[in-house]
C-alpha cells in the first residue's frame, strides 16, 4: 500500500494495546497478563496483520488517511524489544501513512529501562514517553506493588532527556489509603524537579476484582478519604499553576504546546482506531472492542476474516453510535477540556437541536448550581464543577 491511494487527508489516531506485564499492580484492572510473555513474537505478528487488515478495509471504505497520533498503551509496551516496535511502526507507515508531525507515544515502567533501549526508541521515531512513576515514596510504591523506587524513575527520566526525548509525561496517583497531604505535596514537588513537559494525575479508584479491593474488604487498608482527596487535587492545581503548567483536562497538565494530542482526539470525540487485545475504538459510526485474551486474539488474526471497516477478524463486538449516544459522548468528552469546553454552536449544527433542548434543561440547572458556565458559545465546567465532574457528566448520560 502506498500513500498515493490515501483518499481522505483528515488525520486519524491509533491506539495499540500491548497486554504484557512482569507483575500486575495491586490497583490495576486493565487488560494485562503476566504469564504469557512467551507470546510476544506471535502477538506482534498478529498486531501487524490486524493493522494491515484494517488499513485495507479503510481503503475500500474510502476512509484511509494518515495517522496524526499513535499510542502504545498497556500493559507495559516497554517490554517489547525495539525491533518489534519498529516492525509495528513500519507497518503503520506503509499502510495508513504518518502525518508529517505525527506524535508517537510509548508508555513505559521505569524499571529495566537502559540507555540503549531509549536510543533505539528515538531511532525508530518514538517522540513521546509516558512513565508510570505514581509516587515518590517507597511506602506508597510498595502499597501499589510497583516494581521500581523513585530514584530509578529519576535516573530513567534523566537518561531519556540525554538521548533526545523532550516530550515526557509522568503519571502520579493520589487518593491512596492513609496518604497524607504532606506526602502528596512531596511527590508533586519531586516530579516537578524532573522538569517534565506533561503530568497526568489520577485519583485512585479501587476496582472490583483487584488485590486492593480485597484488602479493603478484609480491613487490611482503609478506604480513601474523599475530602482529603479533594484537598490533594486542589493542592496539585495550585502547585502546577505556579510552575507554568496549564490545566487543560481534568486529570492532565502540560507546559504550553505539550498537550497530549492523542488524548485530545478522545476528548474532542474524534474518530480513533483501537487495535490489539482488549483495545477499544470508535470510527465510521461504530464503537467496538477487540477480544481480550492474547491467545484468542492471535488465533483470530491467524484464521479469521475481516468484517468491515473498522472491524478486524479480532473484533469481539460493536454497535452503532446512535444520535442520543453521540450527543452524550460529545458533551461528556468535551467538557473534560477545561479551557476549551464544548462548542454549543457546533453541537447544534451537528445534531440539529440546541444542547439545552437535547438534554431537557440540564444546562440551565447545572449553571444555576454553579457547576457549569458559558463563555461566549462555549460551555465549561466551573472550578466547583471540576471536583464533582462525574456527577455533572451523569446528567448527560
Amino acid at each position: 500500500m502506498v500513500k498515493g491511494i490515501i483518499r481522505s487527508m483528515v488525520p486519524l489516531s491509533l491506539y495499540l494495546h500491548i497486554p504484557f506485564c512482569r507483575h500486575r499492580c495491586a490497583y490495576c484492572d486493565f487488560n494485562t497478563y503476566t504469564t504469557v510473555n512467551d507470546l510476544q513474537e506471535a502477538y506482534v505478528a498478529a498486531l501487524v496483520k490486524e493493522i494491515r487488515q484494517v488499513a485495507l478495509l479503510a481503503d475500500s471504505a474510502g476512509q484511509l488517511r494518515p495517522l496524526q497520533t499513535l499510542y502504545f498503551g498497556g500493559g507495559t509496551p516497554s517490554l517489547l524489544p525495539v525491533k518489534a516496535l519498529q516492525s509495528i511502526l513500519q507497518c503503520t507507515a506503509e499502510t495508513f501513512g504518518h502525518a508529517a508531525n505525527v506524535e508517537i507515544t510509548l508508555e513505559a515502567n521505569p524499571e529495566f529501562i537502559e540507555r540503549g533501549y531509549l536510543e533505539g526508541l528515538r531511532g525508530i521515531g518514538v517522540n513521546r514517553l509516558s512513565f508510570g512513576v505514581q509516587s515518590a515514596h517507597a511506602q506508597e510504591l510498595t502499597l501499589l506493588e510497583r516494581g521500581h523506587d523513585f530514584q530509578t524513575a529519576v535516573e530513567v527520566v534523566n537518561l531519556a532527556r540525554q538521548v533526545g526525548f523532550h516530550n515526557i509525561n509522568l503519571d502520579l496517583i493520589y487518593g491512596l489509603p492513609d496518604q497524607h497531604l504532606s506526602s502528596w505535596t512531596k511527590s508533586v514537588e519531586a516530579v516537578l524537579n524532573l522538569e517534565p513537559t506533561h503530568l497526568s494525575l489520577y485519583c485512585l479508584t479501587i476496582e472490583p476484582g483487584t488485590p486492593m479491593n480485597r484488602w479493603l474488604e478484609n480491613g487490611r487498608i482503609n478506604a480513601p478519604d474523599p475530602d482529603l482527596t479533594a484537598d490533594q487535587y486542589q493542592l496539585a492545581c495550585q502547585l502546577l499553576a505556579s510552575q507554568g503548567f496549564q490545566h487543560y483536562e481534568i486529570s492532565n497538565w502540560s507546559l504550553p504546546g505539550y498537550e497530549c494530542r492523542h488524548n485530545l482526539a478522545y476528548w474532542r470525540n474524534q474518530e480513533y482506531l483501537g487495535l490489539g487485545a482488549g483495545a477499544h475504538g470508535q470510527a465510521a459510526r461504530y464503537r467496538y472492542w477487540v477480544v481480550k485474551q492474547p491467545r484468542v486474539y492471535i488465533r483470530r488474526m491467524e484464521t479469521g476474516a475481516a468484517v468491515e471497516y473498522p472491524l478486524s477478524a479480532a473484533a469481539a463486538d460493536s454497535h452503532d453510535v446512535n444520535g442520543r449516544e453521540a450527543m452524550s459522548d460529545t458533551v461528556i468528552t468535551q467538557l473534560r477540556l477545561l479551557d476549551e469546553g464544548l462548542d454549543m454552536k457546533a453541537f447544534a449544527a451537528k445534531f440539529g437541536q440546541s444542547l439545552d433542548n437535547a438534554f431537557d434543561g440540564q444546562v440551565i440547572q447545572l449553571t444555576e448550581w454553579g457547576l457549569l458556565e458559558q463563555r461566549g458559545d462555549r460551555l465549561l465546567l466551573t472550578e466547583r464543577g471540576r471536583f464533582i465532574s462525574n456527577q455533572v457528566f451523569y446528567r448527560f448520560m
